[in-house]
């Protein structure tokens, strides 16, 4: 059975534990294997982890859990460009990787969108539904 990597960015320590549950439900509903790694930093150094999680120990796929403040523009925009051009790059060398990060301009917002039974806005809906994809995707094409 493929086994993913769950990160969890815990800057929103206890929105950041529900948006992790909720998205572990999933998971095991889907019958994978898992590990789950807590970042005590931000969504900017999700892409680190994965890296070099990838590197040392690879996963079949891997999920990105984050939730990110939309208070300061500049910041925001870094963030996002740093996490945007990561995730390209992973995609290209052939690393698969669920994008469940959202942002909010304030807490409401963000818990608003984790408890959000549309998978757009809670995003780890979707984030597993593209890991489980590409991983199946992967298995045809390659194996």
């Amino acid at each position: 059975m493929p086994k993913i990597l769950i990160i969890s960015s815990e800057i929103h320590k206890q929105l950041a534990s529900e948006q992790l549950d909720f998205c572990l439900t999933i998971v095991k509903n889907a019958g994978y294997d898992y590990q789950v790694e807590l970042l005590q930093a931000g969504a900017y150094e999700i892409p680190f982890v994965i890296h070099t999680y990838h590197l040392n120990k690879p996963f079949h796929g891997y999920i990105a859990l984050g939730l990110i403040l939309k208070t300061n523009s500049d910041h925001y925009d870094n963030i996002m460009s740093h996490i945007r051009h990561c995730f390209t790059q992973f995609a290209l060398n052939d690393i698969i990787v669920g994008n469940g990060i959202i942002s909010g301009s304030s807490i409401e917002e963000l818990s608003g969108k984790v408890h959000s039974s549309n998978p757009c806005l809670s995003a780890y809906q979707s984030a597993f539904n593209a890991v489980d994809c590409l991983i199946k995707l992967k298995n045809k094409v390659v194996y």
